[in-house]
């Protein structure tokens, strides 16, 4: 016998859909919807050939909507969601943010806002850009934010940058509060970069390599092929942000150093080969020093042997064959002052 109509219209609420968001949860959930379709246009791209340095997410619509509920809103939670949500979509459109809006970002979002759940790299991102306005406020996001995968990811990503600018102090007391708050896979991933790092520490010999070079295919590069010389390596990608903004100085590096006997070679890891050559065409990256191409990029043989679990990395090799410098001391302003070391002036 069915069930009387009453019955089955008192059950009717327990199958309807769940209420509503609160504002400031809509507005995040609105962020990593587009993400997804930014994430969707941008494979899309890339299937049809595309370099994702080249890919912009187009984020014109959603940044003005936020800008014009910014412009209204006062209820402090939601323009906090309101003020990570733009950062983010600046991000995904591959837009620099203005110092006036980060300085209203740092005056009225806390550190320890639920909002930042959303991309904890926000957080590192500022951080890196701009240490000495953002250290401590990232710092303090790092050891109270509630939300802990949060408090993982960003602790993760302060001990490889330490780790990167050779601060053996600050990566090791990152090291440390790993073990101690994440023990188990994020503890063992962070031994696992510090072993990678090992294999090309100051002083070891400089694993052995057959390159064939990218300009000339009839030569093949090897350590033998410089020997008595040194060797500036630069594992590299034009998909890589960090790795082009190296260029700069990379450029100056080579103009000044290049007629000593010093050899630059660049490692490309890039997905596909054909994206190098029009990027080298480019009047600002000539790039016009020796080149290979890495098959397979970090999941080749050479990566694995020289420990290449991010790029850009760059190393110097001596005469002998050993390893004299890395990280810190071969970026930026600091490539020239450690080349000027080795090779004078």
């Amino acid at each position: 016998m069915p069930l009387p109509l009453i019955c089955l219209m008192t059950a009717l609420p327990a199958l309807q859909a769940p209420a509503p968001a609160a504002p400031a949860q809509a507005v995040l959930d609105a962020a990593k919807a587009k993400a997804r379709a930014v994430a969707e246009a941008r494979a899309a791209f890339m299937r049809a050939g595309g370099n994702s340095k080249d890919f912009r997410g187009d984020c014109a619509k959603e940044l003005a909507d936020l800008d014009a509920r910014l412009a209204l809103e006062v209820a402090p939670e939601l323009r906090q969601a309101l003020m990570v949500s733009k950062l983010f979509h600046l991000q995904l459109a591959k837009a620099q943010p203005t110092p006036t809006f980060l300085d209203q970002v740092r005056r009225e979002v806390p550190p320890t806002a639920a909002a930042w759940s959303l991309d904890p790299g926000l957080l590192s991102a500022r951080a890196t850009a701009d240490p000495q306005g953002w250290g401590a406020y990232v710092a303090e996001a790092r050891a109270k934010h509630p939300d802990a995968n949060l408090r993982r990811i960003v602790l993760f990503d302060h001990f490889l940058g330490r780790l990167e600018a050779g601060d053996e102090a600050g990566w090791k007391a990152a090291f440390a509060a790993i073990q101690t708050q994440f023990p188990g896979p994020l503890a063992e991933r962070a031994q696992s970069f510090l072993d990678a790092e090992a294999k090309t520490g100051p002083g070891r010999p400089a694993p052995a390599f057959s390159l064939k070079a990218l300009d000339d295919p009839k030569a093949t590069y090897t350590l033998d092929t410089f020997k008595g010389r040194y060797v500036f390596i630069d594992f590299w990608a034009t998909w890589c942000p960090d790795c082009r903004a190296e260029l700069p100085a990379l450029h100056a590096a080579w103009a000044r150093f290049h007629t000593k006997p010093v050899e630059f070679l660049s490692l490309s890891f890039d997905r596909r080969i054909e994206h190098i050559a029009p990027f080298r065409k480019q009047a600002a990256t000539p790039m016009p020093w020796k080149h290979a191409f890495i098959e397979g990029g970090f999941k080749s043989p050479l990566a694995d042997a020289y420990g290449v679990m991010g790029i850009p990395k760059a190393l110097l090799i001596g005469p002998d064959g050993k390893i004299l410098a890395g990280g810190a001391q071969l970026r930026g302003e600091q490539l020239e002052k450690t080349l000027e070391r080795f090779l004078g002036k």
